[in-house]
């Protein structure tokens, strides 16, 4: 990202900089290729516009302006040389999502594989010094730390929303008094962006705290979007718009009627780069696709999402789904969710699911994101107490249980500086590295009920591709199934992955019978395992 600095003959300071419209054309004379890039107001007589060049070799800008002639018609250049460093974002290219695609990739193809770490209060996080939950890790920086840490145990995305913002944009407008939080934001921005990850954001402010008063305000909502896009959007990012939003935030809205809806119209008419844009949704009981695999009795609009009809997904550019869902770890998966995210054509992402430390201990974070994958969900976002919302109260009192684990509040007491190093936050790796040694991408879920699979596992998740047979098995016990689908006499190897250390067990033979039916070894303990089938 590159920063062009404009200055006009008028201070803006007591307002009406969002009548101010500069945009600054970006054209590659050698392809042709064509940005639009709006600027934004950055205080007194100051705007900025922000340019990441997606090609090589030399860039012509052009600024417009007609309400404010000092700004208009400026002119330049500007090169780009290649990128020579290792951070994959920069070398492929902003994530995106092609049509028709379960996965999200790069910008030459390649896939992208989606680990999130939640923080959904960021700003609450100290970037100038440790803070009082640093503990013994030695942080100058609380936020840095955490961030430098995640990129060492393999994350690949920063999830966050603006709970704890310091700056005020549920007046519906930019004004003096925001626009040093909103500096103070680009600190945040920038580090994420230089240590190489994607950042899935949300919107301007927490969802319910979007004022009535701005639900039909069209042009507020316009202006705050265009802003957003503006000062934010040359960074990697994904646009998830406001916590929860998708459909109705549990009643606040209705479902026909969510002004949220008009945000992602507006976010996707000003970005230029086309980011990938999705609503959060609301917990799975509530919310999915179509509705198909929630809670009979609590939905809301049916649970379908606002974004269910191809037409709106069109005009808002919405093209991936950011779920909450909370698998169960005692039995297989909702076939009917499964199936419901699957059938779409559009990438879904496990966003949020139980909180290590709040909801759930290791294995149950270490087997949300097993599960996702191997359900078609190709991505995971995972959370831990004292970072998925820093110095949060919410549900500490109480105690919770997993079906598996019990979390007490005593676990809920626990600081970042010890959840930061929980080890299924290091077991990601081991996630990320196994899925990563194939394709991947190929995956296609094998449901419960499917005949070709006949389980003796009270939990578990299969999904294979052409050539590989993937399965997941986290019941307490040994028992594992029957394969009933392969070539007759067909031999194979088998080979088993301990999800806790990351280590392969030495492949053993295996062979159909003349039935077509392979019944899969034991698992080696009681603990989770996967089971990789392969020619």
């Amino acid at each position: 990202m590159t920063e062009l600095r404009f200055e006009s003959s008028t201070d803006y300071s007591s307002g009406g900089s969002e009548n101010i419209l500069l945009d600054v054309t970006f054209t590659h004379p050698r392809s042709g290729e064509t940005l639009v890039r709006p600027a934004f107001w950055d205080g007194g007589n100051v705007f900025l516009v922000r340019f990441a060049p997606t090609r090589e070799g030399k860039w012509r800008w052009e600024a417009s302006c007609p309400q404010d002639e000092s700004l208009d018609g400026l002119k330049g250049r500007l090169a780009c040389v290649k990128y020579d460093g290792d951070l994959a974002v920069y070398k492929h290219g902003f994530v995106r999502v092609e049509p028709g695609m379960k996965y999200m990739t790069y910008a030459d193809g390649t896939p992208f594989f989606y680990l999130g770490d939640t923080h959904w209060g960021m700003y609450t996080e100290e970037f100038d010094d440790p803070g009082p939950h640093a503990g013994n890790t030695g942080a100058e920086s609380h936020f840095k730390y955490i961030v430098d840490r995640r990129v060492k145990q393999g994350f690949t995305v920063y999830q966050s929303e603006p709970l704890g913002a310091p700056f005020k944009l549920n007046d519906g407008t930019v004004d003096s008094e925001d626009i040093p939080g909103l500096r103070k934001a680009d600190e945040y921005y920038k580090y994420i962006a230089g240590k190489g990850l994607v950042h899935a954001n949300g919107e301007f402010f927490f969802v319910s705290s979007m004022r009535r008063e701005l639900w039909h305000d069209d042009a507020a909502l316009r202006n705050l979007s265009r802003y957003w896009v503006a000062r934010f959007g040359a960074f990697p990012v994904l646009w998830t718009l406001a916590q929860e939003m998708d459909n109705t935030f549990y009643g606040i809205f209705d479902a026909a009627d969510n002004p949220w809806v008009k945000v992602a119209e507006y976010i996707h008419e000003y970005d230029a780069y086309s980011h990938p844009l999705s609503g959060h949704q609301e917990n799975a009981w509530h919310t999915s696709v179509t509705g198909r695999g929630t809670g009979d009795e609590k939905r809301d609009a049916d649970g379908a999402s606002v974004f269910a009809s191809s037409e709106v997904a069109a005009r808002t550019g919405h093209n991936w789904w950011a779920a909450q869902w909370s698998p169960s770890l005692t039995s297989p998966v909702s076939p009917d969710l499964v199936r419901d995210y699957w059938e779409t054509s559009c990438p879904a992402i496990n966003y949020e699911g139980r909180y290590c430390g709040l909801w759930t201990k290791d294995f149950g974070s270490r087997a949300q994101g097993w599960i996702s994958f191997l359900s078609g969900f190709f991505g995971y976002g995972y959370g831990a107490i004292d970072i998925w919302l820093y110095k949060s109260n919410y549900d500490v009192d109480n105690q919770s249980t997993d079906g598996i684990d019990t979390i007490t509040p005593e676990d809920k007491k626990t600081h970042w500086s010890v959840s930061v190093e929980y080890p299924s936050a290091n077991q990601m790796i081991h996630l990320r590295s196994f899925l990563e040694s194939f394709d991947w991408w190929n995956l296609v879920p094998v449901l419960p009920g499917d005949e070709a699979f006949q389980p003796r596992s009270k939990a578990y998740v299969y999904a294979r591709t052409p050539n590989t047979h993937l399965l997941y098995f986290f019941a307490n016990s040994i028992d594992t199934g029957e394969i009933t689908d392969i070539q007759p006499g067909k031999a194979l190897k088998a080979t088993w992955y301990n999800t806790r250390v990351g280590e392969r067990l030495a492949p053993v033979d295996v062979a159909a019978g003349q039935d077509g039916r392979l019944s899969l070894p034991d698992k080696p303990d009681n603990e989770d395992w996967v089971l990789m089938i392969s020619e």
